[in-house]
Parts: structure tokens; sequence; C-alpha cells
């Protein structure tokens, strides 16, 4: 079988490079960054991702920030300087754009789990009312990628964010939520009210999350026969999937 043709497959690797520290507009700088790390190692990643950190446009720095910390989870990362590279990105937590503070704060919870400094800045970003529902996703999913944010803080947040208006948030919260059985455990009143959202996504992410949290209250079952019957299919058996956990 033919391998398919590589969507930078136009310029060689040195060409990109190239183009990525000379091109005058930032669609061609952002495309090159893309080609760097598709096509060079993740050394060549990781260099050019470090210089693009500085680049004039913030869709472009937010690329950067996105691959340092997408580089952070590949198996041959170690050999990456990381404690230089988090110094680098802690610069880019002020940054004027909301998107490369959302990235940049993600990337360095992927280098160091515990950094507080990162962590305050996405728990900012979840209190913004302007946030947009995909980027609420991203930062509930970032948040439940570390093991140092406290559950009292989040709790309260993630409640409010399962009974918002637009139903993108709540389906994004309630999908992390399901995915983290700490955050489903602390979640419980609240996933008992979204097992009536009108979403059924919403009511599926639910039903699983409580099967998940461990707590297998009569309220709690109850919640799950009564959800066990819903209308839509998936729904119901994500209900009796929780209810046969729960045993």
């Amino acid at each position: 079988m033919a391998r398919p043709i590589s969507p930078f497959s136009e310029h060689s690797l040195t060409e990109w490079i190239g183009l990525l520290q000379q091109a005058t507009t930032p669609d061609e700088r952002y495309r090159a960054l893309l080609a760097v790390k598709s096509l060079g190692s993740l050394d060549d990643a990781v260099v050019w991702s470090r210089h693009s950190l500085r680049d004039a446009d913030s869709a472009v720095r937010a690329l950067a920030a996105k691959q340092l910390g997408e580089g952070k989870r590949l198996p041959a990362s170690e050999a990456a300087p990381w404690n230089e590279i988090a110094t680098e990105l802690t610069e880019r937590l002020a940054d004027s754009d909301i998107d490369v503070r959302f990235e940049t704060a993600r990337a360095l919870g992927r280098i160091r789990s515990d950094d507080e400094s990162s962590k305050g800045v996405l728990l900012s970003l979840l209190d913004d009312d302007g946030i947009q529902p995909l980027m609420t996703a991203s930062i509930v999913t970032a948040l439940g990628e570390r093991s140092d944010v406290d559950l009292t803080l989040l709790a309260p947040r993630y409640g409010m964010l399962l009974s918002h208006e637009q139903a993108e948030v709540r389906e994004s919260v309630s999908a992390a939520v399901a995915a983290w059985n700490q955050h489903a455990s602390s979640l419980v009143e609240h996933l008992m009210i979204a097992l009536d959202d009108e979403e059924p996504l919403v009511r599926e992410n639910a039903a699983l999350a409580l099967g998940r949290a461990g707590v297998a209250s009569e309220a709690i079952l109850s919640a799950l026969r009564t959800a066990s019957t819903d209308e839509d299919e998936v729904v119901a058996e994500a209900a009796r999937e929780s209810l046969r956990r729960l045993g």
C-alpha cells in the first residue's frame, strides 16, 4: 500500500524551517510550524516551537505552546530541556491572547504537574463568562489531567457548568466528569439532576459518571433505574451499565 502523501510535501524540512524564520505572513509561519512537527524529529519540533513562542502572531504562539505540551507526552521526550522550556512557557502565562494563555497553562501542567501558576490560569479561564464552549471543554479536560487540583475548588465550578445554558458546555463538562472518577464522586447531586437534561449526551455522561463515582446510595440507584428506561437507548444502556457496576 502506498504511503499517504504528506500535506507538507511541497517543501523539505529545511525549507519549512527557513519559511518559519523568514515568512512575513502569520498563516505561512503557522503552517511552517505544523510542517516542522510533521516532518522533523521531536528535537526539531521542540526547538522551533520554543522559537515560535516569541512570534508576533498570537495563533503561532498558541500553536507553539500546544506543540510543546504535546511533545512532553511522547515516549522520547525525556531528553528535552523541560525545565528551561517551563521557564519560557511561564513568561507566556500573562500573554494578551486568551488562546495563548490556555495553551501555555495546559502545556505547563503536562511538564510540571504541580505548577501553581498554570493551575491558577486554568481556573481563572474557567470562571470567565466570555469563554467559548469549545474552550470550556478543553479547560475542563486539562484540569482533569492534573493531580494537583483540589476537588473542593472544582466541584462548585463543575456543578454550575452542568447547569449552563449552552448545551455544548453541559455536554463537555459531563463528558469530562464521566472520564475522571475523582470528579464524579464529588458531583453526585449535580449528576443526578443532569440525568434529566434535555440533551441525550448529557444524560448518558451523567449516568456513566454516577456508576464510576462508586456511591451506591438508594437515591442514586433509584435515579439510575429510572434512567434505564430512558427513551434514548444509549442513555438507557449507560444507566444499566452503571447499575451493574454499583452492584
